[in-house]
């Protein structure tokens, strides 16, 4: 289904099918949007030189209504102009008014300008012997000239300005490049609306003004009339067939008017189009009408987007996340929400601001989702990675080969992975820690939860009997290089403790020590299960093998990285 974007001074307007959606900044500078049924449905026949006169009817009927939709969804209390006075008195609105008005001023300007004052000095400088091939070449370049001038003029009004901003946005709707890097953006689109009618006018002035005929006023006019017609028609088959066109000479070359019309947009003009692809991607089918008090999800969303990729931390699950906790609701509830308060708007662009600085949600929230529990955070313990959540899964499978395992979970810091294995199997839990306030954490969870672990202080098995055993050994340890730890993210050496990231001068001190100690922890048969960093799975392997491990394993993360390393003890 296709799909039309169109300017305002305030917004863009997008029809596809029979909805049309329109987003804009009102006067204080808040985003609205609303959408709506319309009854003017276009079925765009794929007709050669049909489709160009209907795009050009369609489209200039689509570009006044995209003004009077822009300008009903103003809300602002500020003191009216005089276009509003005078709207308000005519029952119009203002973006209506202001729009017929500089139509009609266009038309008469048009009429001076491109008709009278070039024949009056087209007849001044020429002669009795001047064909009238030379009159009319001389009379297009003349008006070809006052055209461009024209529209170079524009460019200085404000409110032009802001039309044709909002007009590049909708350009770089139409090449799929709103969210592509600022390096790889293009403003410019063949057959966008004002590009097409400018480039119209010129092919028009050109080929009108040249071909001159002997007759009478009407049959003249009547004949230029059709020359009109048929410039709307092959022009727009021009930009159509370069729009395929991958030369860039000819694309630049035949894009000559683009530049009049097409402005680099802002950030605010790219939130706007951001706002309205994102309210036709969740609500496609259906209608809104917003309460001045209220913001649209879809609003929402685009200012937390521009936030957050201004400061290259986007990512689209943190974005939900971030709406779904603040509305107290999970993820996929959140995702049905059409519009917020005003207060929770700012609630959630508070936590999209933390979050744009570098300071992950586990650290904004207080607590992470981890396999489907809310895991309490702080400063004591690290945050648990949604990877961790494969190294859980595979301690579940193996734990099904036992009747009722005896798992002990070392560096258990949250609590994380003991709860879960706590909540889902019938098994004796035991979780180790040398950190104190971090078993503290994890009792807490723990409580919370109501499931059955026994917490110990120890460094690794060192304050256990001598006799005790496990079915299953799983563990999380630190695994960063020492010297590696003040190269990560903020959002990793900043707000997750050392103690919990430092695993010694290549980061393996951890993983030689529990190889060596699970040996002699571990029954027969028994599993020891390994979270690795980037790059350690092959030698964390070698230390399973030189420790006496058998059926070695590796398993890979969500984005193809090595993660988990398990083996198990012989006979």
């Amino acid at each position: 289904m296709a799909k039309f974007y169109f300017p305002t001074y305030n917004g863009v307007s997008q029809f596809e099918g029979k909805l049309v959606t329109t987003s804009i900044v009102d006067r204080q500078g808040n985003k609205r949007i609303g959408s709506e049924p319309t009854k003017n449905k276009v079925i765009f026949l794929d007709i050669i030189f049909l489709r160009g006169l209907q795009f050009f009817i369609f489209g200039l009927i689509a570009l006044i209504s995209a003004f009077k939709r822009g300008e009903s969804l103003q809300f602002s209390k500020q003191e009216s102009t005089k276009f509003d006075k005078i709207s308000q008195k005519m029952n119009i609105a203002t973006g209506y008014l202001q729009l017929t008005t500089t139509l009609i001023v266009a038309f008469i300007l048009s009429f001076i300008f491109l008709f009278f004052l070039p024949n009056k000095l087209i007849a001044l400088i020429s002669n009795e012997w001047t064909s009238e091939f030379v009159y009319g070449a001389l009379l297009a370049a003349m008006r070809i000239a006052i055209v461009y001038g024209f529209f170079v003029l524009l460019r200085f009004f404000p409110l032009i300005q802001d039309l044709y901003k909002f007009n590049g946005a909708c350009n770089e709707a139409m090449n799929n490049q709103v969210n592509a890097a600022p390096n790889k953006k293009s403003h410019h689109y063949p057959l966008n609306y004002l590009n097409y009618l400018v480039f119209t006018l010129c092919i028009a002035s050109f080929v009108v003004s040249l071909w001159q005929i002997s007759a009478n006023f009407w049959l003249n006019s009547l004949f230029k009339f059709g020359l009109f017609l048929a410039c709307i028609a092959l022009t727009y088959e021009i930009l159509w067939l370069v729009n395929l066109c991958k030369v860039k000479w000819i694309r630049d070359f035949i894009m000559i008017t683009s530049p009049l019309v097409s402005v680099r947009p802002s950030l605010t003009q790219e939130e706007i189009i951001r706002t309205l692809i994102l309210e036709h991607q969740y609500f496609k089918k259906e209608s809104v009408k917003l309460k001045e008090n209220e913001m649209a999800m879809s609003a929402l969303m685009s200012e937390i987007q521009t936030k957050l990729m201004a400061q290259e931390r986007y990512d689209k699950s943190d974005v939900e996340w971030i709406i779904a906790t603040i509305l107290n609701k999970n993820r996929e509830e959140a995702k049905l929400v059409r519009t917020v308060s005003l207060k929770e708007a700012r609630d959630i662009l508070r936590a999209a601001d933390r979050r744009a600085k570098g300071e992950p949600l586990s650290s904004i929230f207080g607590f992470v989702d981890f396999y489907g529990y809310k895991i309490d955070i702080n400063k004591k313990v690290l945050s648990p990675r949604m990877e961790t959540e494969i190294l859980v899964e595979q301690t579940l499978k193996c734990a099904n080969e036992f009747k009722k395992p005896i798992i002990c979970d070392l560096c258990t810091g949250s609590g994380a992975i003991a709860i879960v294995l706590a909540k889902k199997l019938e098994a004796k839990i035991y979780a180790l820690d040398i950190s104190k306030p971090a078993l503290m954490t994890a009792e807490q969870n723990a409580k919370k939860h109501d499931a059955k672990i026994d917490f110990v202080q120890s460094d690794l098995f060192s304050s256990l009997k001598k006799s005790k055993k496990f079915d299953i050994i799983v563990s999380n340890p630190p695994y960063i290089p020492t010297k590696e730890i003040e190269k990560l993210s903020i959002e990793v050496k900043k707000y997750d403790p050392k103690l919990a990231l430092d695993g010694g001068e290549d980061g393996m001190d951890f993983y030689l020590r529990i190889c060596k100690e699970s040996m002699q922890r571990l029954n027969s048969e028994g599993y020891l299960l390994l979270e690795v960093g980037q790059g350690q799975a092959a030698e964390v392997k070698s230390i399973l093998k030189d420790n006496g491990f058998i059926d070695i394993k590796v398993l890979k993360d969500y984005n193809g990285i090595e993660r988990v390393v398990y083996g198990r003890t012989s006979n």
